[in-house]
């Protein structure tokens, strides 16, 4: 068999796998296999590279994404409609089948060289809170983080108390945590103040300021007595799916939380850190 026979073979080999073939030549190929070794051990081989690639894929799928990339996907515009000229079914039944033997093909290729260079490559680096903090201001993060995954997903429960009772929100939390605050009115950037809650992160009490934005995401405003290095400027930090923006003001630490997504985070922590 010459090399333009393995090629268009492969092609449907990849065809069958992919079940994109039709009964008749599903038949044809099934019975040419059953009947030929070789032409089984090539199935074989295009089947592993094929599974091998999928899990590789999958695989680096689960991995953290960058920051800067989430941000820059949630504010990218969306691109101009434009008209697409269809090719004949006959030329899409072909291109699929190139399509598979390229794909099943550079598989291995891919897994052994793609996902090691992907693993190993230089990425953008996502600053994490140890790099600028210690122990016991991770750890204090750490449970912001955690009480953020949990609260925001309870919408009945979402707060202790209202934001109707806004002054004796600032009474409460403010004997509670020892920290003087105000509660920064965000509803100019699109955040309806829903009201606040109180936890205990590293041991310690802290205060939380609950809003809602547009799309009905959940964004809170943590705070507690100094727990940061004096010297901690406001950064911008990521837990799996959860933002937040960290500083230290003159009498407390403060923590925004919300989604990773949401690509204003730092721009909202900036205007509450003026205010409150």
């Amino acid at each position: 068999m010459d090399s333009s026979s393995n090629t268009s073979f492969d092609a449907e080999l990849s065809a069958l796998l992919d079940d994109e073939i039709t009964e008749d030549d599903k038949h044809r190929l099934e019975g040419r296999i059953s009947a030929d070794p070789q032409l089984k051990s090539r199935q074989e081989t295009i089947r592993r590279a094929n599974d091998y690639g999928k899990r590789n894929f999958e695989s680096m799928l689960r991995e953290p994404v960058p920051l800067d990339l989430v941000r820059a996907i949630k504010t990218t515009p969306e691109p101009r409609r434009s008209i697409k000229l269809q090719p004949p079914p006959r030329a899409v039944r072909r291109i699929k089948h190139t399509v598979g033997l390229t794909v099943a093909c550079s598989l291995v290729m891919f897994g052994i060289g793609g996902v090691a260079g992907y693993l190993l490559a230089s990425r953008p680096h996502i600053k994490t809170f140890a790099d600028f903090t210690g122990e016991t201001a991770s750890a204090w993060l750490d449970d912001v983080a955690s009480n953020y995954r949990l609260f925001s997903r309870q919408p009945r429960h979402l707060v202790e108390v209202p934001a109707s009772e806004s002054a004796h929100i600032v009474e409460w939390l403010m004997a509670t945590t020892g920290v003087s605050f105000r509660i920064p009115d965000m509803s100019a950037d699109g955040l309806e103040f829903v009201g606040a809650r109180l936890f205990a992160a590293a041991g310690r009490p802290v205060g939380q300021l609950v809003y809602r934005n547009t799309d009905g995401e959940i964004i809170s405003v943590n705070f507690t007595k100094s727990i940061l290095p004096l010297s901690t400027p406001l950064n911008e930090t990521i837990r799996d799916d959860i933002g937040l923006v960290v500083w230290q003001g003159q009498q407390a630490s403060y923590a925004l939380s919300g989604p990773s997504s949401d690509a204003f985070l730092e721009t909202v922590a900036k205007k509450i850190a003026g205010i409150i």
